[in-house]
This record gives structure tokens, C-alpha cells and sequence, in this order.
């Protein structure tokens, strides 16, 4: 004759077993929820901070920015009206004596220097008192507090045309003098890769040459003659 087995009343152990097992995936799913908020928290936060660098609100020694400069794939920030007002300090005598003008957009200086206080006219060699501008420039470039800018150093000539033993046309010409710039950094101890040269003749003119009846200002021509240092963030 079979038996009639009734099921066996769950004890309190099993309960309680069986509570903890079903409260388990909800505090593993909790405290995943709560370290996903603290993320967003923090780049919320480091978003903020990079904003307000950008807009100029924040000195750049406000954040640790080391990290950023170490890693290339990250942008770089800088806020360009820091690095123009060393440069004023740095620069004042050249800039009181007119021998430099300087220019800043939004990612650059360009530092731009008479061709007659540099060089005599068709020749890329400087002259004394030109060597010993470059010389102040690049020993007062070396000293600023900030070195993560590049250096493109341009070279511009009038539109009057040359030919001589040494440069064929204004566009040797004017390379040449940009190279020889290049080649002070270089003696300096600023590294290769911070540098480039670049020869532009007459084709990025400052100011119109020639006046209605197309004679030529020499003002004019003077100003288009000239070297730039361009201070840079890629």
C-alpha cells in the first residue's frame, strides 16, 4: 500500500537562505549604479575645468595640465593672451624701439621683424646689429615659463624682383634668411622639431607696394620685408 508523502515545510534556515540569494543581484546592481554616477561626476567636472581654461577664466597653473602635454593624442588647451603678455615683458625693448611688432590670433603670436634691420637689400647673411637682435630673441624665447609651442620662422620679401650670383629670385631669397633663423635656434639648443622654415617671397605682403599710378612706396616696400616668428599650437 503507497504512502502519501506531504511536502516538508521549508524551515526558517532555507528562508533565510533563500532571501539572501534573491537580495544579492540588487546590491551588486546598486553599487554598480552608484560607481557609473561617480564616473560621470568626475568627467562632468574635468569638462568644466578644460572649458574654463579655454575661455580664459582660469590660469593654466590652475589644473595639473603635465598629463596632457605627456600624451599627444589628448588636446591641448592654452589660452594664447598668456604667452602675449611674456612676450611684452620679455620682448618690451624691440617692441619700444619699433625694431618688432607683435600680432596674436587664436592659436598663435607672430613676432615680426623689419628686413632692414636684419639684412642688407638681396643678401640672407645678418647684419651685425641684426645678429645681435636674433641673438636677444632667441635667448629671451629660450627663458619663457611656457615651452609647449612650436616655431615656424617665415621669411618675406618685397615684390621687387632679384637676381644675383648667390639667389636667383626672392623666393631662394627669402628661404634662405628663414633657414638662417632656424639655424640660431638650432645653436641654442632648441630641439629640430620645434622648428620649421619657410620661404613666402612676396606673396603674403603686409600692405600695398605701389601707389595709383604703380610706383613704388618704399615705406611699403620695407614693411613687406621682413621675418616673422610664428609661435604656434598645433
Amino acid at each position: 500500500m503507497s504512502t502519501l508523502r506531504l511536502p516538508k515545510k521549508a524551515s526558517s534556515d532555507d528562508s533565510e537562505e533563500n532571501s539572501s540569494e534573491g537580495s544579492e543581484w540588487q546590491t551588486t546592481f546598486m553599487d554598480t549604479m552608484t560607481i557609473l554616477l561617480a564616473f560621470f561626476i568626475i568627467l562632468a567636472s574635468m569638462a568644466d575645468q578644460d572649458i574654463a581654461i579655454m575661455m580664459g577664466s582660469l590660469p593654466p597653473d590652475a589644473v595639473d595640465t603635465e598629463e596632457k602635454f605627456d600624451n599627444p593624442a589628448q588636446p591641448v588647451f592654452f589660452p594664447i593672451e598668456y604667452l602675449e603678455e611674456d612676450l611684452k615683458v620679455s620682448m618690451a625693448e624691440e617692441l619700444a624701439s619699433g625694431v618688432m611688432r607683435l600680432d596674436r590670433g587664436a592659436y598663435e603670436i607672430r613676432m615680426k621683424f623689419s628686413g632692414s634691420s636684419l639684412y642688407a637689400s638681396g643678401s640672407a647673411e645678418l647684419l651685425p646689429e641684426g645678429r645681435a637682435i636674433i641673438e636677444r630673441v632667441v635667448a629671451r624665447l629660450a627663458t619663457l615659463e611656457r615651452q609647449d609651442f612650436q616655431l615656424d620662422v617665415e621669411g618675406h620679401t618685397d615684390s621687387a624682383p632679384i637676381r644675383t650670383v648667390k639667389f636667383t629670385d626672392n623666393w631662394q631669397l627669402s628661404a634662405a634668411r628663414a633657414a638662417g633663423i632656424v639655424r640660431s635656434f638650432l645653436e641654442a639648443g632648441v630641439p629640430a622639431t620645434k622648428l620649421k622654415a619657410s620661404g613666402y617671397a612676396d606673396t603674403f605682403p603686409d600692405v600695398e607696394e605701389k601707389d595709383a599710378a604703380g610706383n613704388y612706396i618704399p615705406e611699403n616696400q620695407n614693411l613687406n620685408r621682413r621675418i616673422v616668428i610664428r609661435l604656434y599650437y598645433n
